[in-house]
């Protein structure tokens, strides 16, 4: 079951039309120069197949004082040039090898001169207000750090890609909300979530004075646990994270986790481990480990039944991605040292939220899986 504070979204007004309700307040506003400037960071590895859509989303969003800066780790293809040639006014850093996620971002934020930064997926597309409700819901209050916008899968326009993540202290279970999701076309309303752990770095709008405080992204974490972190040290340093329902992004998503599922479930493990292990209170974290390591499994075999990855493999990658925090455990306490600094975080236990998410994918008719909504088997 969809929690309560995901409401029902007009894609008749969202998509297609772009006169949002309030546009031509906004437009007036953007007349003055008190309008704060945001650095669009986009990392591009060989995405010749989406680029050109994502930049000409970005091309196309109204709110006026921006700059683009598009970093290029190291692609082979042809997307370089494309970039080049066909968006001139953007900047394009080029790095000779493939930096991976965090150190390419990275690359790009450090060349930002703007008071918010976003992150941007090259295999996203933005309605042409999205950027203006993030940061007109970051301007609302200074203790707003990040903002996230409503992410929907590019096919079917409209399900559910995130709509903020959720992490449970009793099982240590990450997950994003809303995942999978249909959501109905009656009507289009300003809404805010606030009741959220962490944002997806897709698309993740953050104030530059809270990146000054918490650090760049992680580096050293795998696929997927970057945007986790940035967030909780975003709340331990006394800011926080929400989710503007009225900015909408669309992302084609998973590309290689499509092509390669093992590998990348593995890489989301290992992060989710390096998470608890960073941010999880002594209490919960023992348990909570136990729980992922015995537990998850048969959890997972009986809610989310996929034939992309066996049961067998998925506990092997599951021990694999302990195992690798534990090499590292001396390196991970120092740095849980460093990152307690910032302050205390107060995370829930989510147990039943959980239950009713995984109740959703078991027992729905209808949740998404690679391109297609398919019935559960």
């Amino acid at each position: 079951m969809l929690r309560a504070s995901i409401p029902e979204v007009s894609f008749a007004a969202v998509r297609t039309n772009n006169e949002h309700p309030r546009a031509n307040e906004y437009n007036k506003k953007e007349d003055s120069p008190k309008l704060p400037l945001v650095s669009i960071v986009v990392l591009n590895w060989n995405g010749e197949d989406v680029i050109r859509s994502s930049l000409e989303s970005i091309e196309k969003l109204n709110y006026r004082n921006k700059e683009v800066i598009v970093v290029d780790n190291g692609s082979t293809d042809s997307s370089p040039a494309m970039i080049s040639n066909e968006f001139p006014d953007f900047r394009l850093l080029r790095s000779s090898a493939n930096l991976g996620f965090s150190a390419g971002m990275n690359l790009g934020i450090k060349a930002s001169r703007g008071d918010f930064i976003l992150l941007f997926n090259n295999d996203a597309t933005a309605h042409p207000e999205s950027l203006s409700e993030l940061v007109r819901t970051a301007m609302t209050n200074p203790r707003i750090g990040m903002v996230g916008p409503l992410i929907l899968y590019g096919e079917p326009s409209d399900v559910i890609w995130t709509s903020g993540g959720k992490l449970d202290l009793v099982t240590g279970t990450i997950w994003s909300d809303g995942l999978g999701k249909r959501i109905r076309v009656d009507s289009f309303r300003k809404a805010l979530v606030t009741d959220i752990d962490f944002l997806s770095g897709c698309a993740l709008l953050a104030r530059k004075e809270v990146v000054d405080m918490i650090g760049l992204l992680d580096e050293r974490s795998a696929i997927g646990g970057q945007d986790i972190d940035w967030c909780l040290k975003t709340r331990r340093a006394g800011f926080d994270c929400v989710l503007s329902l009225n900015a909408i992004i669309w992302h084609i998503g998973s590309h290689s986790s499509r092509q390669m599922p093992l590998w990348s479930y593995a890489q989301r493990l290992k992060s989710d481990f390096r998470v608890m292990i960073l941010h999880f209170p002594l209490v919960a974290l023992v348990p909570s480990l136990a729980f992922q390591l015995v537990i998850t499994p048969f959890f997972e075999l009986f809610f989310f039944r996929q034939s992309d990855i066996s049961f067998l493999s998925r506990v092997e990658a599951r021990l694999a991605g302990f195992g690798n925090n534990m090499r590292n455990l001396p390196e991970l306490l120092a740095l849980r040292k460093r990152i307690a600094a910032l302050g205390s975080l107060r995370l829930k236990v989510r147990t039943k939220e959980l239950l009713e998410f995984a109740l959703f994918r078991a027992k729905s008719k209808e949740y998404y899986m690679g391109k297609f909504l398919q019935k559960a088997s």
